[in-house]
């Protein structure tokens, strides 16, 4: 018999060898640390004759939107037991999950896939895609000279908790699907022993300084012949030139890799031979909305319009039905109507649309959208669209 329901405090540390074990980890973690970070009464434990075998978990968070800040449950720690799958537990889970999001008022939640074909099912929808590169250092000049009056320095990694979140808040100002790192965080990242360890394969923080105020940072792996950026943040164009062009000329290094950047970075554009630069996406932050009308009154929309959404959702029933939508720059409405729709929208896909990761035009040519009154997702679009792609450069 399967037993659904939140974990004990003395069952924390199993809870999380177990989730550990279900992703093909070893669980390498401090319990006591993690602990205080943990609200357990947001925790789902599946058990079953004494034995945990599935599980999830929710932070309770802030992620930005177009526009504006939304409170976001930032689900993690989903897991089924190797032993236990094909037996529903994980629909189960979501739908328990999703039932006291709703309840506890908080109208979107978000996760990483660690799996893309898991969560639509489920009513998410991608909010955040990002790009992978690759590029060989004799193809890194820049189409013009770019001057840098400022200079690169090296950064100690035990104060990156104090120099560099100011600046990751000022670099995606305006970026819907952004998570600012917490402090713990800052903390977690400074103590790594990484920092320590001898030998090739150092983790290294520089920073672009002008007139004594950090603008970028980036923090850079090397692995011969690689230099690898894990995350470079720019507030100035003229930190993100230098930056870039402080990690293509390391000496010793032939290659210079990227993992995560947004799709409309500056930098492609900035070479002389964008071609040499190897490009690939992939999705990043899927998004679920858990209850329509908030989510829609928390964004902000570059064009003054009202429209009406009639919304698709299999798996939260109190989402189906018919919204109008009445939004600009200064704020919106939206509530129930029994007007006619303009669009129908799956919730998945209106949750991509709301982020900005697709149009509601595109939405429509994959099947998602569908268009009942004449020239609705070209207003649609003019709506919801983003001056900034949505990019998830921290995963919470």
């Amino acid at each position: 018999m399967l037993e659904l329901r939140n974990i004990t405090p003395d069952e924390f540390e199993r809870w999380m060898r177990v989730e550990s074990r279900a992703h093909g980890n070893r669980f390498n973690h401090d319990p006591e640390e993690l602990r205080p970070h943990f609200d357990l009464a947001r925790s789902i434990a599946v058990v079953e004759d004494g034995e945990i075998v599935g599980g999830a978990h929710s932070h309770l968070l802030e992620m930005s939107v177009p526009g504006g800040v939304a409170t976001v449950a930032g689900v993690s720690n989903v897991e089924v037991q190797p032993t236990h799958t094909r037996r529903g537990i994980m629909t189960t889970m979501m739908r328990h999950q999703l039932d006291g999001i709703h309840e506890r008022g908080e109208p979107l939640a978000a996760l990483f896939a660690t799996e893309s074909a898991i969560y639509g099912r489920f009513g998410y929808g991608v909010g955040s895609v990002h790009e992978q590169w690759s590029i060989e250092k004799g193809h890194t000049a820049y189409a013009r000279r770019r001057e840098s009056p400022g200079r690169i320095v090296f950064l100690n990694p035990k104060d990156i908790g104090k120099e560099l979140p100011e600046v990751m808040r000022r670099s995606t100002q305006g970026r819907p699907a952004v998570f600012q790192r917490v402090p713990h965080h800052w903390e977690r990242d400074a103590r790594d022993p990484i920092h320590s360890q001898g030998g090739s394969g150092g983790v290294f923080y520089a920073a672009y300084v002008e007139d004594g105020r950090i603008e970028g940072y980036v923090n850079y792996r090397t692995q011969r012949p690689t230099v690898i950026v894990n995350e470079l943040m720019a507030a100035t164009p003229e930190a993100g030139a230098a930056l870039w062009r402080f990690c293509f000329d390391l000496d010793l290094y032939e290659r210079t890799e990227a993992i995560k950047r947004p799709l409309d970075d500056p930098m492609p554009w900035m070479l002389s031979d964008p071609r040499r630069l190897q490009r690939s996406t992939r999705d990043g932050l899927w998004v679920r909305i858990v209850d329509v009308a908030a989510a829609l009154e928390v964004r902000e929309y570059l064009a003054n319009d009202r429209i009406t959404l009639q919304v698709q959702d299999d798996f939260c029933s109190w989402n189906s039905t018919c919204f109008e939508l009445d939004g600009s720059l200064e704020g919106a409405t939206c509530g129930p109507t029994s007007g006619s729709p303009d669009l129908t929208v799956t919730v998945a896909g209106l949750a991509s649309a709301y982020m900005g990761a697709a149009t509601f035009a595109t939405l429509s040519r994959a099947g998602l959208a569908d268009e009942h009154t004449q020239g609705a997702l070209h207003r649609a679009d003019r709506m919801f669209a983003v001056q900034l792609k949505p990019w998830t450069p921290y995963n919470f």
